[in-house]
């Protein structure tokens, strides 16, 4: 068993369902688990109750993109076992729908076959799934067992219009059998079936028999659930894969094979049965081993396990323990929560009808409803109990749905979202978003959820987010979680806050960032680059994750980080910034300053100042905070400069008109003086070292004039007339 597994499996125990959450998004973060074990992981939550939990995390494995390169087989299963977590899901059931078309469409009577199980009708999906492939997998080809005699057989043809099969069986060929009778009066056998193989292989039953005797009788035992006798066995086997002289000594070989195998039974005795472990005494031995000396608590635990392990037939193997979980609940064994729960287990499963009534007793002693549904462990009892405060009409129901939108997790807000849109009520929660939307601090989870709502079609779920800003929205909601990130870190460690932040992340980068995408596509150059800046400047992001974010929105938008200063004319562009060398490296400088060690001490200052405890009033905070806003502001601001920067020598300036890196001699008429600059760039100096601007009043007016050419010019200190008296090439600041 993976670290994974039994990280999830011992926090279900703990019902500790922050690790629970943080153990999926280590997962998916690290992408080093594999892909069966989030299969196990899930099927394991569904067996537990808290199928929706998981898949939640499954969703989120969806979005990141790690099940693209999944083979069409596997990324079914995918599929199947996230549909059975998140049974009210349209959405993954219709998509499941889709790939199962992909997979069997071709198949005549394939859309009959979804009729007839229930496939999409609002049943659980757990239940239908095995039905429906049970009815798809009854293909041209398929190998059947009829239940009435008739022997094996194999499915001939299908004729869609008719809605028939026909199969040729050993004792009757070409039947016609309704498509959907089929599963009713036929088992289906795989190819490798012992039957099939002594009707359609006998060569390799025999080799089997021969090569692993124990093999051949586990073979035979798994045709049924309950133990065979001997004798049954023989008759199947004898004159099809062992001669009837030889049985004897084939018997004391095949013997000797299953006393060797822990999987296999023989009861011995008159009857000298042989049975599997699974079969139903050594499932009842089972049973009673595991309930010994438990606790009323892990009593009801193993219960549950049990229910998932075996078939409606085999239930009363549990009537024991049913009477000892009502015991139990009578004296007040089990805790407030686990009452509600076991009263609900035994009204599903071995009700007397008092179920309800106990249930809507304990609910209403719970004191705060909402307390109750957070101890409650398991999905199911969380929905259960919710429906029956709404159905008791408890003065907390109007108060509980406002707090679980705010407080709960997706799967929890999900169901109380779907409940109120049932029942017209989903203005409510819009009034709630529009709270949290003016107010994210109130919840940040809610503000997030709202956020991806916004970057999807949820959104027409509030009307509240109509108008609102998917790339506005992503960048506030990445400022507040940053915040509370660093919150976190001056304080003692909050384990609510700390998944809130862990939830954040992943749904921030988890590959290939389908949040961040999804929120670019709907933003303009600006809006890129007001994101890559808030980003820039986040402590809640890797700098690992930070390149591929940059990777992303380069991919989107390639002007927002393009661009490499180069030597180019000397000629003027609006969107261009003219420097030297020696200007730029000036301004290279200022920037890795920044980042290297301005930007490294105020994130120190930050959380030096969270440190000191509540934030509310620390000047100090605030006051770092707004330090490093406006570094980050800076960064953007020099890098986008420094994409437009265009390198100037002005030793290659023309000496015919003013241009950039022109040395001019000038006569201002105005004040009878005569000066000297070199027309530069802004970052390459000012008058007192012998420069001029290209980007000042005077040096606009002097551009592409000639030597004798005389002009007006609006300076600070009013008009004054200039006269060009000579043009040269200028010189680098440095020797300036």
């Amino acid at each position: 068993m993976s670290k994974f597994i039994d990280r999830l499996t011992q926090a279900m125990k703990e019902q500790a369902w922050g690790e629970y959450e943080e153990a999926w998004l280590d997962a998916i973060e690290g992408e080093n688990v594999r892909f069966s074990d989030y299969l196990n992981a899930t099927s394991n939550a569904i067996t537990a109750g808290h199928g929706e939990r998981a898949g939640q995390m499954m969703e989120l494995i969806l979005q990141s993109g790690l099940t693209d390169e999944l083979t069409p087989d596997k990324k079914l299963e995918f599929h199947e076992a996230l549909a059975c977590s998140l049974p009210r899901d349209k959405d993954a059931r219709e998509t499941l729908l889709e790939l199962y078309r992909k997979q069997f469409g071709h198949i005549e009577g394939f859309d009959n076959c979804v009729e007839t199980s229930g496939l999409m009708d609002g049943t659980r999906p757990a239940e239908v799934i095995p039905l429906f492939k049970r009815m798809v997998h009854y293909q041209p080809g398929s190998y059947v067992k009829h239940r009435s005699g008739w022997g094996v057989g194999v499915v001939k043809d299908l004729d869609p219009a008719l809605g028939t099969a026909t199969v040729d069986f050993e004792k009757k060929d070409g039947h016609s059998v309704k498509l959907e009778a089929l599963p009713q009066i036929c088992d289906p056998l795989e190819a490798d079936h012992y039957l099939v193989l002594g009707w359609q292989r006998p060569e390799e039953l025999r080799r089997i028999a021969e090569e692993e005797p124990g093999e051949l009788i586990k073979l035979v035992l798994r045709t049924s659930s309950r133990p065979i006798p001997l004798v049954r066995i023989r008759e199947a086997l004898v004159g099809v894969a062992v001669p009837a002289t030889s049985w004897s000594k084939w018997w004391s070989r095949a013997r000797t094979a299953i006393k060797k195998d822990p999987l296999v039974g023989l009861s011995g005795g008159k009857n000298n049965e042989l049975y599997l472990l699974d079969g139903p005494e050594a499932l009842a031995t089972s049973i009673e081993r595991r309930f010994s000396g438990l606790s009323p608590k892990d009593r009801l635990k193993t219960i549950r396990e049990c229910l998932s392990e075996i078939s409606d037939d085999q239930l009363p193997l549990l009537d024991g323990q049913f009477k000892i979980l009502r015991r139990d609940i009578v004296r007040g064994d089990l805790d407030h929560a686990n009452r509600v729960s076991a009263l609900l287990l035994l009204r599903d499963h071995a009700p007397d009808g008092e179920e309800e009534s106990a249930i809507g007793a304990l609910v209403l002693r719970a004191g705060h409803c909402a307390d109750l549904l957070n101890s409650l462990g398991r999905d199911d009892d969380m929905r259960d109990t919710l429906a029956l405060i709404r159905e008791l009409d408890t003065d907390d129901w109007v108060q509980l749905r406002s707090e679980l939108i705010l407080q709960a997790d997706d799967s929890l807000r999900e169901h109380v979202l779907n409940l109120l849109d049932d029942s017209g009520e989903l203005a409510i929660a819009d009034q709630i978003a529009s709270s949290v939307l003016h107010r994210p601090r109130r919840s940040p989870l809610f503000f997030l959820y709202l956020a991806r709502c916004s970057a999807s079609e949820n959104s027409a779920k509030f009307p509240s987010l109509k108008g609102a800003s998917a790339p506005d929205l992503f960048r506030q909601a990445a400022a507040l979680f940053d915040r509370l990130s660093l919150e976190n870190e001056g304080s003692a460690k909050n384990p609510g806050l700390e998944i809130a932040v862990k939830r954040y992340r992943q749904h921030l980068s988890v590959k290939p960032f389908a949040l961040l995408s999804r929120v670019l596509d709907q933003s303009g150059l600006t809006d890129a680059r007001e994101i890559y800046m808030q980003l820039a400047g986040s402590r809640s992001i890797s700098d690992s994750n930070l390149d591929k974010a940059k990777a992303i929105i380069l991919r989107k938008f390639p002007k927002v980080l393009a661009g490499q200063p180069s030597r180019g004319s000397v000629a003027v562009a609006e969107s261009a910034i003219y420097s030297t060398e020696f200007g730029l490296s000036k301004v290279q400088s200022e920037l890795e300053e920044i980042r290297n060690v301005k930007l490294p001490e105020i994130f120190k200052a930050i959380g030096d100042a969270a440190a000191l405890g509540d934030l509310s009033e620390n000047a100090e905070f605030t006051s770092a905070i707004e330090e490093r806003e406006n570094l980050n502001r800076k960064v953007m601001e020099l890098q986008g400069d420094l994409d437009r920067v265009r390198v100037i020598d002005p030793e290659e300036a023309s000496i015919d008109q003013i241009g950039l890196g022109s040395q001019i001699r000038f006569h201002n008429l105005s004040t009878d003086s005569v000066a000297e600059y070199c027309l530069l760039g802004p970052w390459d100096g000012g008058p007192d070292e012998g420069v001029l601007s290209y980007l000042s009043p005077l040096g606009r007016a002097m551009l592409q004039k000639k030597v004798g050419d005389q002009f007006d010019v609006k300076l600070p200190t009013g008009v004054h007339s200039i006269k060009i008296l000579e043009i040269s090439q200028g010189k680098v600041p440095e020797q300036i």
